[in-house]
């Protein structure tokens, strides 16, 4: 009898902790999921800021270009 009490409240403490673990685990999923949208953002930012880089520098050059033919 004090085999089966004792047996009850070691299969208590595990429970707790198994509903301890899958809480942190879906904490962690949450989290995961939070840093891959900022890591997506910022990748979305980072292409458009290079997108913007490469027009602004094909611009500036054809205009360099341009003016230098007229300096000749």
């Amino acid at each position: 009898m004090n085999n089966d009490h004792e047996l009850m409240i070691a299969l208590g403490r595990l429970e707790g902790k198994m509903d301890a673990l899958i809480q942190m685990q879906r904490i962690q999923e949450e989290q995961i999921k939070y840093h891959e949208e900022r890591i997506r953002a910022l990748e979305h930012y980072k292409s458009f800021a290079m997108g913007v880089a490469a027009f602004v520098g094909a611009i500036t050059s054809l205009v360099i270009s341009y003016f230098m033919r007229g300096i000749k």
